[in-house]
């Protein structure tokens, strides 16, 4: 089964199937109609992302908004790109939907090409704190997951507690904490992935929210909420960016990947 785990990771992304042929271009798709994903770059020249939205008045406005010259911000540091959007116009309904996007702006110094997850308003700049779970927090939640099995379905024996992490962005709040789990690899299909287990601390009480299918790259506010909204990034052949909500359970928002 783990041998089509790429070809299922593609769908399970909301990649087009061009995404998954080598030399396609890099594709965006989002749930939301006001983020999507595009290669960071001073110049003109960019490569263009197809950004692909759930809806087609979603994608007029990404259009409109692009030409009216209005600017888009980059999540994480809020700051300001200018962008260009081509719409795609066959005939075809299912390309209504879609964009070559290109944006213009502050680039970090790398000698790699660099990726930036935007908005058509700004963000949000929640600071998000991270550190190791203490003690205590390892041992209550090695009890809840002992009292939970095999209700909650996670792997137990192969859970990394101590080498979890606990994310919040106060101390009043809740507490996310992150651990890792099961590791996956497909050498056939070029794909590995550590599964990572996601639990909620509320006060004393503890609630399994599901599983992320890598390790957390960085944390986003997407909606001012408590919890974190969490970019991940898969070992496959090519990229396999995907970002993750955790505020009703665990749910995929958007992607970015391609060869």
């Amino acid at each position: 089964m783990e041998s089509l785990r790429l070809s299922a990771l593609c769908a399970a992304l909301y990649l087009a199937s061009a995404s998954c042929i080598a030399g396609g271009a890099m594709e965006s798709s989002s749930t939301r109609p006001d983020l999507f994903f595009a290669w960071l770059s001073s110049a003109d020249d960019s490569d263009e992302v197809v950004v692909n939205l759930e809806k087609h008045a979603d994608l007029l406005r990404l259009t409109e908004h692009c030409r009216r010259g209005l600017p888009v911000y980059r999540y994480g540091q809020n700051t300001r790109y200018t962008c260009k959007a081509e719409p795609h116009t066959t005939g075809d309904p299912a390309d209504w939907k879609i964009a070559d996007v290109k944006v213009k702006g502050p680039t970090p110094k790398s000698t790699t090409a660099q990726f930036g997850m935007f908005s058509l308003r700004p963000t949000r700049a929640t600071h998000w704190n991270t550190r190791a779970i203490t003690p205590g927090e390892k041992t209550a939640l090695k009890a809840f997951i002992e009292v939970g099995k095999p209700r909650l379905g996670v792997p137990v024996k192969q859970l990394k507690l101590r080498r979890a992490t606990a994310v919040s962005a106060s101390d009043e709040g809740r507490t996310t904490i992150i651990v890792p789990g099961n590791e996956v690899r497909d050498i056939p299909g070029e794909y590995y992935a550590q599964r990572h287990y996601v639990f909620v601390k509320d006060g004393e009480a503890y609630i399994y929210r599901g599983m992320l299918p890598a390790k957390p790259l960085k944390y986003f506010d997407l909606d001012g909420g408590d919890l974190p909204d969490v970019l991940v990034e898969e070992d496959c052949d090519g990229i396999c960016i995907s970002l993750w909500s955790l505020s009703k359970g665990i749910r995929n928002v958007a992607a970015f990947g391609g060869h």
